[in-house]
């Protein structure tokens, strides 16, 4: 902040008259209020969970390119203002006690070229001046409904996208962009999709619907009390089942007789996606993303028993898609005993804390042995709240690895995140 409050003097002024300090300080906003983000589009859902599952979820590919050139080259199609920069930046490494130093695997200097996509003008001004003063990041204005725009660059190691940005596409335009991506790409490329689920619960009333482009909006960045007073702005965008997904990528690769493999399919955002809290979409307003928030705050405790996973409202969507429902009350089971054990923990239930411990499969009952042993030497952290501290933020990441270790996607999350390699020859044998 200093350094900021100090480039708005006057060069030609030696000293410094504290109370000039403190005004342009606070013109700069550094004095605002500080609420805990528990809202908005940086809440700590996005940035614990769904950050996270973005991450891992390319970290290999990563290390793969990694093991065979110093310098990676990425294209962030529907780039924002460069959030996918961040994103591959801040890649946790995969054994960090015997890292060192090294704390992410891909550091900005091995980024020998970042290209951000996108169609608003505004997020590619803005852009531009976030990474100003990176060399190796760049910022174009393109269409991508019009196809891949970067034909005469070189090939690129990653051509990435997230959070739904390429859900804007029908899957007729998505189709002419993965093939001319297809054209473009050499072996050992990777593209990493992430797209609107059609089978979220979210949204309900499309489990039905036949079409694919469908109304969307973003009315949850608006507070609940505005959304019945401000008109919402609706727009289309396509949700996808990994059936669909799969189709429209063996249709590109036919026609570019291009081979590819998947590297990896999951449902992103199951009970906490965006929607789950607005009621929009033909389902109730649950508030699952709020409370796991709260879980990751460091500086709030929550009421457990508002984590408890109910489904019975949607009890009438096994009949529509009889595969996803039952993922859907799998991880609702799992869920559901991790929050039982930490109120048995509570209320010194020692009966029910054996009993869930005994008879849950290994997976679940490995990550209740290890929250019981946290609750029980709580005496041994050096914290002033150890609930607020270490026992929320550890539930939300169990919760958030059980939805990673679920399994091939089935497109019932928020997201339906997919990585797309095309092999060296190698690799092909």
């Amino acid at each position: 902040m200093t350094a900021q409050v100090l480039n708005s003097i006057k060069k030609d002024e030696c000293k410094i008259n504290p109370a000039e300090f403190f005004d342009i300080a606070a013109q700069q906003g550094f004095y605002g209020l500080e609420r805990s983000d528990l809202r908005g589009k940086k809440d700590n859902v996005r940035k614990y969970w769904e950050d996270i599952a973005i991450k891992l979820t390319v970290r290999n590919p990563v290390y793969k390119i990694l093991a065979k050139k110093d310098g990676i080259r990425v294209v962030d199609l529907g780039c924002g203002s460069g959030e996918g920069f961040e994103l591959l930046t801040h890649i946790p490494v995969s054994q960090p006690l015997s890292s060192g130093k090294k704390c992410f695997v891909l550091s900005p200097d091995h980024i020998s070229s970042y290209i951000g996509i996108d169609i608003s003008g505004s997020m590619v001004s803005q852009g531009r001046k976030n990474y100003e003063n990176q060399n190796n990041v760049r910022f174009e204005q393109a269409d991508l409904n019009k196809g891949f725009p970067l034909k005469d660059e070189k090939t690129f190691d990653i051509y990435f996208s997230s959070y739904s940005s390429l859900s804007h596409l029908t899957p007729d335009k998505l189709q002419v962009l993965v093939e001319e991506i297809f054209d473009h790409a050499r072996p050992g490329a990777f593209i990493v999709f992430d797209l609107f689920g059609k089978y979220s619960l979210e949204w309900p009333k499309y489990w039905n619907e036949n079409k694919t482009m469908l109304p969307y909006n973003m009315a949850y960045l608006m507070p609940p009390e505005l959304r019945e007073k401000e008109p919402i702005q609706w727009y289309d965008a396509c949700y996808w089942t990994p059936q669909l997904l799969f189709q429209m990528l063996n249709a590109a690769a036919k026609n570019t007789d291009t081979c590819f493999q998947i590297g990896g399919c999951i449902d992103r955002s199951i009970f906490v996606g965006r929607h789950m809290e607005t009621g929009l979409f033909g389902a109730p307003c649950l508030n699952y993303r709020n409370q796991v928030n709260r879980l990751f705050d460091h500086d709030r405790r929550e009421e457990i028993e508002h984590l408890l996973i109910d489904l019975d409202w949607a009890n009438e969507l096994e009949k529509i898609q009889p595969s996803v429902w039952a993922r859907l009350y799998d991880y609702k089971e799992k869920w559901n005993c991790i929050i039982y054990l930490v109120g048995a923990l509570f209320h010194g239930n020692d009966s029910m804390v054996s009993k869930l411990i005994e008879t849950t499969p290994q997976d679940i009952s490995n990550e209740l042995k290890f929250l019981t042993w946290l609750y029980r030497n709580a005496h041994r952290f050096p914290v002033e709240d150890f609930w607020a501290s270490i026992m929320g933020p550890q539930i939300a990441v169990i919760l958030r690895n059980i939805e990673m270790s679920l399994g091939q996607a089935l497109g019932c999350g928020h997201g339906l995140l997919c990585v797309v390699e095309i092999p060296d020859a190698l690799n092909t044998l």
